[in-house]
């Protein structure tokens, strides 16, 4: 088996997340169509197009169907994105004409959700991300239907002043979104982040994110070979579970929001009709994936 490596700091979350997508993308019954995952795909292993066949492996990443594992990341991947999909376009119907991706990795918002003109899309992540993303949008002549801004900052640094230097505005309402973000940070940094976005929010603004109800074990997911097992392991090592303590109406409203739509990865995955709802996620005892949002109130 040919190695397939990533460009250097591309992180693996993002490239694997674009890697499902791009397998959804082609289904008859594809809860979302995302025609940019399979370019970036293509630029790391050489796979010309989605019809051409299927893609090289790429550590638990396959093609061919024969991973319950990799079934189970890809699910998870993939039945969280049209959550956010609606997210940005319900608070962008609502007047947020202001997008911030926290953490962005390969998304493709600013191209496939056909935001209008008005709408500005802040990519927010660290600089060899956006770097290869660049590279890859610039050589498929791919145009943002609105105003796309990367925004080169790492999370940990300051990177609200990245951000109001690309002009953001803080004056006026935006929809942020921590699509697969808060479980990597510890409590201390989650409510440190959350404290950033409320303090640059106007009232109106949304929020929208996901976090883990409990902690993985290691008995929790089964795999076939060292690089599956590496994978979970290097997955469940990065893992500080964020706000794991709060249920997400409590978490936002001690932060100053209101509580909006609280729901689990299994939850969506049954309303999208998915044939498959893998038992790493469905069975008793698993930890919940909770996906929310919530609203910033006007001031009294």
């Amino acid at each position: 088996m040919t190695e397939v490596k990533l460009p250097s700091g591309v992180g693996w979350t993002a490239f694997l997340t674009a890697y499902g997508r791009a397998q959804e993308s082609r289904e008859a019954t594809a809860g979302f169509d995302d025609p940019f995952a399979s370019m970036f795909i293509g630029a790391v292993t050489g796979a010309q197009t989605v019809d051409a066949g299927e893609f090289p492996r790429v550590g638990p990443a396959v093609d061919d169907g024969s991973s319950p594992f990799w079934r189970a990341m890809r699910f998870y991947f993939c039945a969280r994105t049209p959550f956010y999909d609606q997210q940005v376009l319900r608070a962008v119907d609502a007047g947020c004409r202001q997008v911030v991706l926290l953490g962005a990795g390969l998304d493709s918002r600013a191209f496939r959700l056909g935001l209008g003109e008005d709408v500005t899309v802040f990519e927010l992540d660290q600089a060899p991300v956006l770097d290869f993303k660049q590279a890859v949008l610039d050589e498929h002549g791919a145009t943002p239907t609105g105003t796309r801004v990367p925004v080169r900052a790492d999370l940990r640094d300051d990177w609200p002043r990245a951000l109001s230097a690309a002009g953001f505005d803080a004056s006026r309402p935006a929809v942020w979104v921590a699509e697969g973000l808060l479980m990597y940070l510890t409590r201390r940094d989650a409510d440190r982040l959350l404290a950033a976005v409320t303090a640059r929010s106007a009232p109106g603004s949304r929020l929208a994110g996901e976090y883990f109800g409990g902690e993985w074990q290691e008995s929790d997911a089964v795999t076939a070979d060292e690089q599956e097992s590496a994978a979970w392991e290097l997955m469940r090592q990065a893992f500080r579970y964020g706000p794991v303590a709060d249920t997400p109406a409590d978490w936002l409203t001690g932060h100053g929001w209101t509580p909006g739509q609280t729901t689990t990865i299994v939850e969506l995955g049954t309303g999208q009709d998915r044939e498959y709802v893998p038992p790493e996620f469905a069975r008793p005892g698993a930890p919940r994936v909770l996906l929310f949002d919530g609203t910033r109130p006007a001031e009294r």
